[in-house]
């Protein structure tokens, strides 16, 4: 019976320090992405990481753990269309990408290319990740 106290005491405790920190944590969603804001021309290096962390809705940032998704040195992210994040991503495509320590500022494109949707589940909405310093440009 103490141990099994033991275990659930332990397991409320591992839960709320999650739940209070920032960052996102597995399942659960997190705030603001912390770490040096670097912008960069292309996410071509992010190829070395297995995830990535996205934050949306900047006005009341909310950031989740996604899976590195990359093709021609292009980083994309697949979004079911009833996440939450989902839902914050169409109303503004202003994002922030945390990959290892450093945070990026980007906008999430709309891809349509039957090539690229392709390649992900059917029924997921597609958007390749740009850095905001290649707003303007010709992508």
């Amino acid at each position: 019976m103490l141990g099994l106290q033991i275990k659930r005491a332990t397991l409320v405790f591992v839960l709320t320090s999650m739940l209070a920190c920032q960052s996102p944590v597995l399942i659960f969603s997190g705030g603001a992405l912390e770490g040096p804001a670097i912008e960069t021309e292309s996410f071509s290096f992010a190829a070395q990481f297995a995830l990535l962390q996205l934050e949306v809705r900047p006005e009341d940032a909310y950031s989740i753990i996604l899976r590195v998704l990359m093709r021609d040195d292009q980083l994309y992210i697949d979004a079911a269309k009833r996440r939450r994040w989902h839902r914050y991503l169409q109303e503004n495509n202003r994002v922030r990408v945390k990959l290892g320590e450093s945070v990026y500022p980007a906008t999430a494109v709309l891809v349509d290319d039957p090539e690229i949707t392709k390649l992900f589940l059917q029924g997921r909405t597609i958007y390749r990740l740009v850095p905001r310093s290649l707003r303007g440009r010709a992508l």
